[in-house]
C-alpha cells in the first residue's frame, strides 16, 4: 500500500515538473519580436545614413573667387582676386530681406526676401582684370535701414564664347565644372537663353545688415 501511495505521488510530481518546463509556442509573441528586431535595424540604418550626409563635404569648385565687400554708407566697393580666366564677367545682385526677418533667420538662411533691387539702380557686374583681380567696383545701397543679401555670381554658359573655350580648356566640359550649383532653376517661360535647363554656376553672398547694426556699415565683409 505505501508502494503505491509513493508511486502516486512521483507519478504527479512528474506530471508538475513537466507541465512547468513545457515551451508554449505563442505566434502573436513571436511577431512582437520580429517586429522589434526589424525596427532596430531600421534604427541603426537611419542613423548610418544621417552620419554619412554629415560626413560628406562639399565638392571643391573648379574655379576659386575670393571677394570682399567694403560698406561706406551708401557705397558698396567690391574687390577680390579669381582664377577665372581674363575678361570672364560675373553678375551681382542685390536682394533686401523682409522687414520682419530676424537676424538669427538671416544667419540660418530661412528670411523671406523681397523684389530683386533693379540692376541699373545698383550697378552692373565686375569683369576680370589679366592679373586676376576683380575689377574694383562702387555699387549704391539703396535704404540704409534695410537688410540686403548681395549676390556675386559667375555662370560658364552666360560668358562669351571665347570665355568658354578657355573654361573648357582649363576644366573640361561647362556642365561638368566641379562644385557647380543651380542658381536658377529652369524657367522655359522667362529664359530666351537657357530654354528647360536650369542655370548652374558659382554663388558667393555676404548680408549686409541695417547701418546702425553690427556688419551693416564702416566694415569690410568676405563672401562666402
Amino acid at each position: 500500500m505505501y508502494r503505491n501511495l509513493f508511486v502516486f505521488i512521483l507519478f504527479i510530481s512528474s506530471c508538475l515538473f513537466l507541465s512547468g518546463c513545457r515551451v508554449v509556442f505563442d505566434p502573436f509573441a513571436q511577431n512582437a519580436e520580429q517586429k522589434e528586431i526589424q525596427k532596430e535595424h531600421r534604427q541603426k540604418a537611419d542613423v548610418q545614413e544621417q552620419e554619412e550626409v554629415v560626413q560628406e563635404e562639399p565638392e571643391e569648385p573648379a574655379f576659386k573667387i575670393d571677394a570682399t565687400l567694403t560698406l561706406d554708407g551708401e557705397n558698396m566697393v567690391l574687390s577680390g582676386k579669381t582664377d577665372l580666366p581674363p575678361d570672364t564677367y560675373l553678375k551681382i545682385n542685390l536682394i533686401p530681406y523682409k522687414g520682419n526677418a530676424t537676424a538669427e533667420e538671416i544667419k540660418e538662411k530661412t528670411a523671406g526676401t523681397l523684389n530683386e533691387v533693379p540692376a541699373n539702380t545698383v550697378g552692373i557686374g565686375p569683369s576680370v582684370e589679366e592679373d586676376g583681380s576683380l575689377k574694383e567696383k562702387t555699387y549704391y545701397r539703396p535704404d540704409l535701414s534695410t537688410r540686403y543679401r548681395f549676390e556675386l555670381t559667375f555662370e560658364p554658359e552666360g560668358q562669351e564664347e571665347k570665355i568658354k573655350q578657355q573654361l573648357i580648356e582649363q576644366a573640361g566640359s561647362l556642365d561638368e565644372l566641379a562644385g557647380l550649383q543651380v542658381i536658377k532653376e529652369a524657367d522655359p517661360d522667362a529664359s530666351m537663353v537657357h530654354g528647360d535647363d536650369p542655370v548652374k554656376g558659382y554663388i558667393q553672398t555676404v548680408n549686409i545688415m541695417k547701418a546702425d547694426e553690427k556688419n551693416g556699415d564702416g566694415v569690410t565683409l568676405e563672401f562666402e
